[in-house]
């Protein structure tokens, strides 16, 4: 089981890199500013959300599927990304 401070790093590094991400697509592509908007304010949610539930888990089974949540909006984040 990971610790609550891992978890946290995790989830702190990957919407960094959407953040990233979208903030290039904002600068360098106008046509698609909206879209990377949207996916900014989707990023954010997500990790209050994400940052709510690791920080009220108490079980094994509560940290994975943490986990496994994470590991889904990692690739939808990562599909969304590549349709920008």
């Amino acid at each position: 089981m990971a610790s609550k401070k891992l978890l946290k790093k995790k989830v702190k590094g990957m919407i960094f890199e959407i953040l990233n991400d979208c903030d290039e697509v904002i600068v360098n592509e106008g046509k698609n500013a909206d879209k990377a908007d949207k996916l900014i304010d989707e990023a954010v949610d997500f990790h209050d959300e994400v940052i709510a539930k690791i920080n009220s888990a108490k079980t094994k089974k509560e940290f994975n599927e943490i986990v496994s949540s994470l590991t889904k909006a990692g690739e939808d984040f990562g599909k969304k990304l590549k349709s920008l």
